[in-house]
């Protein structure tokens, strides 16, 4: 996997196990699509956080994470907390 700004080691193994290789995978996919993903696969061995989403986006957009403007941020809060929503309800 090609180096991610924001993207660590551990979050580049998790990436590479739903699919997302490069960061035009990654834009690809979007931060909903690779968020809902990540729930999938690892929702009930980690807490996918909303700092997770801030790095996606900075990774897409080769930016650092603090760079998100506020209203960004709170669009990807509203993204990951309807993901939830929607996996709660699913596993009902």
């Amino acid at each position: 996997m090609e180096k991610l700004r924001n993207i660590g080691p551990k979050s580049s193994r998790e990436l590479r196990e739903i699919g997302i290789e490069t960061r035009d995978d990654l834009a690809q996919s979007g931060i909903e699509e690779t968020t809902r993903r990540l729930l999938f696969r690892f929702g009930s061995e980690k807490k996918i956080s909303v700092n997770y989403l801030y790095a996606l986006e900075g990774a897409i957009h080769d930016h650092d994470w603090r760079d998100i403007t506020p209203a960004r941020k709170a669009e990807l809060r509203a993204i990951l907390d309807g993901l939830r929503r929607e996996l709660a309800s699913s596993s009902k």
